[in-house]
């Protein structure tokens, strides 16, 4: 799977994480698991392909998103 199409995976997960995951707490807990487990995919992944996805490059959207939802835990309160 090219690397664009991975892009565009991750961008509508974190969209729909983004809208449809209301309470913080959740919000808050897997923001951190996902900037962890990605934090970790980096450095143990690296080139490693599952079904076609780049291990890598989804470690590092796992941060982004993570940060993401971290940084806007409050946004419906």
């Amino acid at each position: 799977m090219s690397d664009i199409t991975q892009m565009v995976v991750a961008m509508v997960m974190y969209f729909l994480f983004d809208q449809f995951l209301k309470p913080h707490l959740l919000r808050k807990w897997l923001g951190v698991a996902l900037v962890a487990a990605g934090a970790v995919g980096c450095v143990v992944a690296g080139q490693t392909r599952v079904l076609g996805f780049d291990l890598g490059l989804l470690s590092v959207f796992a941060v982004a998103i993570g940060m993401g939802l971290f940084m806007k835990r409050r946004r419906f309160e």
